[in-house]
């Protein structure tokens, strides 16, 4: 799922590239979800005639280029001549000009901007042969350079009213650029939103996020700034962590408010992320975690041994260091997604005052229950990610299907790399919410947490369960505001307007994600009163493409609606046979009966050779029709809809199941059926039945959470109740469609199916095939809640 570069995938020369405008035809003979078909664009011009146009005009372009919201780059364009200035950020001044034909702009780093628009001016070769003006839809052969008319733009320039339209690229993945196109088919410039990158014809920033950078309630970059040497920082654990730390240089003295970056992957080139911090007036540490990824060599943190539980005691540690250096005024705020964000909540257990906010991106949630077991089940990826930080290679001939199915799981380690790991084992070992999990447990204890927290994820980050327990927590013992932002986006969020092939419109991408966290330091460091606070909750809809905001998570305008389960015994055989009702049963209905066998267990939708390209697919909306067609899965699904309901919150399955095994698990998710047939997986989640007893079900945060196991009696007429939890979503089900609840015992590629032995599963040897009943009467009323909003 990568994207080639430039317009067509490879590198190509000036002319190749304004013959290749002759191919602009039509690809739009298929509208994307939510938009409307409208006409294609054909080529104007010759080849020959481009060609001359590009060799023969002597007009001088002036593009400048900023980086979020800092000005980084200086472009001009003199026919076929290249001029490139670049900012030093540190050294606040500007650089030597260097020039050279645009046709080698590929060739020469010094020549190449960031992101998205490295290449803009060979881009800029193509886009200004197209007749913007004529038609809503814009394309290139291939398929990343398709861009639709977005939106139109309004600005006094010059005093006087100037017009300009939006062209957004559409389906893109992971890397986007955008085009401003003015009425008179001038390129304005061109934006990456995702990261906030800007190029802008000089004079007409206001047409671009710059505009909302220069706004005198944001912290303005009047500064360079310079890099301390590299401090080894003392712990009260004994282990020294590499620390860099960066200081505003210019016409500022300290001490400054600081950004905390606390990291196991590396520190010694992450400041070319952070670096608008410091020229804004902000220290910037950066921190390397025990057990530093292996390819970092220059900032190594001491420790033997990579581990969640020593992020307490060092972010503690860390928070204290900060807040005594002279440079340091003692406010602090964070940053940081997946990991990052980990060391964050584990920084706040300190209850230091000097942690003023956080900013938690992807973070991952409570260490036993969100990962790496989640639901009490054991999630297969935590292989793939401990033997990645560890630069563990799997041995020769083994592949990741070969070491997921190899047992007892304890043994993994030996298997897939020829060595012991000795945290593998601790992972296994601790299958219980155990006081090895407890000393990194931030929800413990009722005070307020006396920090601000601006939260981000995304529906399809395998990490959103621990920003839906996380804004739990904040709801109810946050003393100071906090923010959730919420989009239709994977672990590497807000890069995507498509995922899997399903389509989530030009709105997808949020081109002021950085501002709005610069605009959070300002407020929590800086006092500005900002408005920065005011949004509480903005989440995305589904099946909509379309945001919405919220006083709270999940809206306090949604009811918890109960959908019965009800079936003549088929629904693990039938589609049609399971339906969800409003109405509870009111007779006794059979129950479906099936066999459960782990050697043969229902399969997430991929195999996890994939996760070689690190992309988190397991969570990715998927089509599993075809899986629900298995005799080990039931389906419920509702007639179809009448009009549109939408659902946004959380869900939870009120099961009631019996079976002849000592332990088992409950995997149930919700699906949006389609009058196609095809069934869109939206939220999943999971229960091991001995962890049935929980003091949370809802989000496992609260009170006694998997501590306490209890096998089942493995009598079938036992029926036992389950409240199954299942993460957030919002979706709207359009007239037509159907909602679908599916339950089954297993979700290999997700989790290590359960053996239904209920022995230690990390120990467990040999599986055994386990007979499973659903039921669903009046005195076992099965049924899924789901939040639905109340009709517009």
């Amino acid at each position: 799922m990568t994207v080639g570069q430039g317009l067509t995938g490879k590198p190509q020369t000036a002319v190749a590239r304004l013959v290749a405008a002759l191919s602009i035809v039509a690809l739009f003979s298929c509208s994307p979800a939510g938009e409307s078909a409208s006409p294609t664009l054909s080529a104007t011009a010759s080849a020959e005639n481009e060609a001359s146009h590009a060799a023969t005009t002597n007009e001088e372009i002036v593009f400048d280029g900023y980086v979020r919201g800092v000005p980084a780059i200086e472009i001009k364009i003199d026919g076929d001549v290249l001029t490139v200035r670049k900012r030093d950020f540190s050294a606040n001044a500007w650089g030597d000009a260097v020039s050279g034909p645009i046709d080698k702009l590929p060739d020469d780093p010094r020549m190449r901007f960031e992101g998205a628009l490295a290449d803009f001016p060979l881009d800029l070769r193509l886009f200004s042969r197209a007749d913007w003006s004529g038609s809503d839809r814009v394309g290139w052969e291939d398929k990343n350079a398709r861009f639709v008319k977005h939106r139109e733009l309004r600005e006094t320039i010059d005093g006087e009213e100037t017009v300009a339209f939006h062209w957004a690229q559409i389906d893109s993945v992971a890397t986007t650029r955008d085009v401003i196109v003015g009425a008179d088919n001038k390129i304005i410039g061109a934006v990456d939103p995702r990261n906030d990158i800007v190029l802008v014809r000089r004079g007409f920033e206001n047409f671009t996020s710059v505009k909302h950078w220069r706004n005198p309630q944001v912290s303005q970059p009047l500064y360079g700034y310079k890099e301390l040497p590299l401090v080894m920082m003392p712990t009260r654990a004994g282990p020294r962590l590499a620390t860099l730390v960066y200081l505003p240089e210019g016409d500022i003295e300290g001490p400054f408010p600081t950004i905390l970056v606390r990291t196991p992957y590396g520190i010694s080139d992450l400041i070319d992320r952070y670096k608008h911090y410091p020229v804004r007036g902000f220290a910037v540490v950066l921190q390397a975690a025990q057990g530093t990824i292996y390819w970092d060599e220059e900032a190594r943190s001491e420790g033997d041994q990579f581990s969640t539980v020593n992020e307490p005691g060092d972010g503690a540690d860390a928070l204290e260091w900060i807040a005594a250096q002279s440079w340091s005024n003692g406010e602090i705020c964070s940053e940081g997604g997946s990991y990052r964000g980990f060391t964050q909540w584990t920084a706040a257990m300190s209850r230091n005052p000097a942690l003023k906010c956080l900013i938690p991106e992807v973070s991952m949630g409570t260490a036993f229950s969100d990962q790496p077991y989640m639901g009490g089940t054991f999630v297969q990826g935590i292989a793939y990610y401990e033997f990645w930080m560890m630069n563990k290679g799997l041995l020769e001939g083994r592949t990741w299907p070969d070491v997921f199915r190899h047992r007892p799981i304890i043994d993994i380690d030996r298997y897939a790399t020829g060595e012991d790991i000795p945290l593998w084992n601790e992972l296994i070992e601790n299958a219980t919410n155990s006081d090895f999990w407890r000393v990194q447990d931030w929800y413990a204890g009722e005070h307020p947490r006396d920090f601000g927290t601006f939260q981000i994820s995304g529906w399809f980050d395998d990490d959103f369960p621990g920003t839906r327990s996380n804004w739990a927590l904040m709801d109810r013992y946050g003393s100071q505001p906090n923010r959730l932002l919420i989009g239709p986006w994977r672990h590497g969020y807000n890069r995507d307007r498509m995922l899997n092939g399903y389509r989530f419109g030009v709105d997808a991408i949020r081109p002021d994600v950085w501002l709005l966290k610069q605009k959070w330091y300002d407020h929590f460091l800086k006092g500005f009163e900002n408005g920065v606070t005011d949004a509480k909750v903005e989440y995305f809809v589904l099946g909509e493409n379309e945001w919405r905001t919220a006083d709270a998570w999940p809206p306090a305008e949604s009811e918890a609606r109960q959908y019965f389960f009800h079936s003549d015994g088929a629904a693990n055989r039938f589609t049609d046979d399971g339906v969800l009702r409003v109405e509870p049963p009111q007779r006794p209905q059979p129950f479906e009966e099936y066999t459960y066998d782990p050697a043969n267990a229902v399969k997430n939708w991929y195999s996890f050779d994939l996760m070689e390209s690190w992309a988190d697919y397991q969570s990715y909306p998927y089509d599993f029709k075809d899986v629900e067609t298995r005799a080990d899965v039931v389906t419920y699904t509702t007639p179809p809809l009448e009009d549109d309901v939408t659902i946004a919150g959380n869900i939870k399955v009120v099961l009631y199941a019996s079976t002849d095994v000592k332990d088992t698990d409950w995997w149930a998710y919700v699906s949006d059926v389609a009058p196609d047939y095809s069934s869109t997986r939206l939220s999943v989640g999971a229960l091991r039945a001995r962890f049935r007893g929980l003091d949370d079900p809802d989000t496992h945060i609260f009170g006694s959470n998997f501590e306490k196991e209890e096998l089942l009696s493995g009598d079938i007429d036992d029926v036992v109740r389950y409240e199954i939890s299942i993460p957030s979503v919002a979706n709207t089900f359009k007239k037509g469609h159907r909602i679908r609840v599916a339950i089954m015992n297993a979700h290999e590629n997700y989790s290590f199916p359960n053996s239904n032995t209920g022995a230690h599963e990390g120990y467990a040897t040999r599986t055994i095939p386990g007979k499973m009943r659903i039921h669903h009467s009046p005195e076992h009323p099965g049924h899924i809640l789901l939040p639905v909003m109340p009709q517009d």
